[in-house]
Formats: C-alpha cells, structure tokens, sequence
C-alpha cells in the first residue's frame, strides 16, 4: 500500500466512527438504579410513600349550649298521651290523633289542663269533642282561670324560680380554662364519691309528671273505647281529674276482680319524691255503704278495718255482689318544693245485681297545697 492510500483509509475510518457515533446518540439507554441511588425523588412518588400521613385537623366539638326551656304552655302540656307517634285512646291533646280517631272517642279523659297552680291567674286548655260535626273534630279552647287561693303568685320577675336551674355545660375550651386555673381541680376519687353521697336530693315532682308507687305508679282507671274502663293509666302530679268508665263483669265471679276491691285503690305507697325511698301511704278517711234501695250509711272509724272484701251473697233466686267499689276519690296534699306529703281516700261502697251490670265506676284527684 503505497503513501496515498494512508489518507484514504483514515478517510473511511472517520466515516465508520461517525456513523457509529449517530447510531449510538438515538438508541435509548436503559438504566436502572439501586437502592442507594442520591437521584432525587419525584414528588408525587414521596407524598406516596411517606412513613407519616398528613395531620387531620381535629374538628372542635360544637357548644351543646343551654338546656330547652321547660314546657310552660299549657296548650303543648298533655299527660294521657303515653305512646309516641300514637294516638292514645280518648286523650283529646294528643297531637297524634286525627279526625278518624276522634269518631271512635267517647269522652276526653283529661277534659281541663291547666298550668302553674302558683299563679293568681293561670291558663288552662279546655278539650272537648264535637260529636254533631262529621268526621267529629276535637274543640280547644284556652281560657283564663283564677286561683282563689290568697297565698298566690301575681308576676315572677325571675323565670327560673319555679323550675330546674339551667346547668352548665363543659365543653373542651371551658375544660381547657378550667385546667389553667391556679386552683385547678381535684381528682381526689375518695372525695368526690363522698360528696356525692352527701348531697342532698333535688328530685321533686312537677306538673304532670306521673306519681311514683313502690312498685310502678298510682293508676288512675280512665275510660277506653266505648266508655270501658282502662287501669293503666297514670295519675299524674297537679292534675285534678273526675272521669267514669264502665266494667263488664260476671257477678260469680266478681271477688276475683282486684279493681272492684278497696285494697286495689288502698294498698299503694306513693313515693314522697321521684325516686326516692320515703313512701306516703294511703290512709282510707271515709267509707259510705250504698244498698239495693239507694240508701247510704257512713260507716265509723272503728267499722272501716272491719270492712270485708267483695262476694257473692245470694237473695232468693238473685246474685248479689256486695263491697264493690263504686266510686274512688283521692286528695293528695303537696308542698311547694314538689313532695306528696299525705294521701287521703274517699270510697263509696256498694251492692251490685244483674240489672247493674255493666258496671260503671266514678274516679276523682285533686291535690291540695299544704300551707
């Protein structure tokens, strides 16, 4: 190979290398990296795999705020009505019932609700019910009535006085604030329970809540569908009521039925406050004995422990049952603090034939304030 070929051969050396070096800039290079590569993370990729999630705000609990007012007005009070989203039998305020349910009432057994016996005047809710309309519709009417007692309120200037104080309530600021205190407070566990004990009661009744006995509560018969006596239902604080109802009962049988006995309306023991252990009994102040004739007789004090309980005697070809109760009347004596301090009963006694059955039976309640 002779001189001038030298320059041709480097001339398609270069040519080759050049080509190579193209080739090589446009294939791409696959990489991978280890674990301890110090190439930078992508951001997406960190907040992906972050060890410590993002902190979530804690939402401040909302202030519970006050208490709701206690139920004043006398046309929101209702007492019969026992059973929520349902119309109670005969219980004209219960805003449950509809006109439908008004056709097969017989009587309103809470005709007159009416509100703070303190009062000088007081608003009472009068119910009634228009049997001549059709569907029959219930009648409301809110009058003024006049305490003729002379011990009355005329104007409170100070709300809360005749109710619960509002308590207040402990959210986490005013825990927080409470924490800060210089005096702080105690979490002496031993205390704290013995306090506890040691404070007095404040339960009392208020008006219409139902009278506690021992075992449930004072049951005050009202009249069911079709003027029949019902027994559940509760005799409620401050609410003077004067019903009748009617019984079926079978005349030889009739010593088995516990409603028809003067021990059914005098062995309860009202509870002197909700809840608490002091029992008022009921003390039985006057017994009146009715005959087949109508006539009455008083019995003495000395005759009523004697008084027998109801049975079958029999006249000739007739059944006589006699010691039925025939009317029941209560007077409870309360106190301005809401106890029931004394529980007095009036019953009238008497013979009932066949041509007396059903029987219909008269209840009454009304409370007097011991000054």
């Amino acid at each position: 190979m002779g001189p001038r070929a030298v320059p041709r051969l480097l001339l398609v050396l270069l040519d080759c290398w050049a080509s190579v070096s193209a080739q090589a800039g446009t294939t791409p290079v696959v990489t991978t990296e280890g674990l301890n590569s110090t190439k930078p993370v992508p951001t997406t990729l960190r907040s992906v795999i972050s060890s410590k999630p993002p902190e979530i705000p804690r939402a401040s609990r909302p202030f519970s705020g006050p208490r709701p007012a206690p139920v004043t007005d006398v046309a929101a009070l209702c007492v019969c009505d026992l059973s929520p989203a349902q119309c109670d039998v005969n219980c004209c305020c219960d805003p449950d019932c509809s006109s439908v349910d008004f056709s097969v009432f017989s009587a309103c057994s809470i005709p007159v609700v009416t509100g703070d016996s303190h009062f000088c005047s007081q608003k009472a809710a009068v119910y009634s019910l228009n049997f001549t309309a059709d569907p029959p519709q219930r009648v409301f009417k809110l009058v003024d009535q006049i305490n003729p007692s002379i011990f009355c309120v005329h104007i409170t200037n100070y709300k809360p006085a005749l109710s619960f104080i509002n308590p207040e309530v402990t959210d986490e600021s005013s825990l927080d604030k409470l924490m800060k205190a210089p005096d702080g407070f105690s979490l002496n566990a031993e205390s704290d329970v013995s306090t506890r004990l040691d404070a007095p009661q404040t339960a009392k009744y208020e008006y219409g809540v139902p009278l506690q006995t021992s075992d449930s509560f004072l049951r005050f018969p009202s009249p069911l569908t079709s003027s029949l006596c019902t027994d559940n239902n509760p005799a409620a604080f401050l609410v003077n009521q004067a019903v009748k109802c009617t019984r079926r009962i079978n005349l030889e049988h009739c010593e088995e039925m516990e409603t028809l006995s003067m021990a059914y309306y005098s062995s309860p023991k009202i509870l002197r406050v909700p809840g608490s252990g002091i029992e008022v009994p009921i003390m039985v102040q006057s017994i009146v004995i009715r005959s087949l004739n109508k006539t009455l007789t008083r019995l003495e004090d000395t005759e009523i422990l004697r008084v027998s309980k109801q049975g079958v005697v029999e006249a000739g070809h007739i059944k006589i049952c006699t010691n039925v109760v025939l009317e029941v009347m209560y007077s409870l004596t309360y106190t301005d603090t809401g106890e029931v301090i004394k529980a007095d009963l009036f019953l009238l006694l008497g013979a009932v034939s066949s041509a007396m059955v059903p029987l219909q039976q008269k209840f009454e309640i009304y409370f007097i304030q011991y000054n």
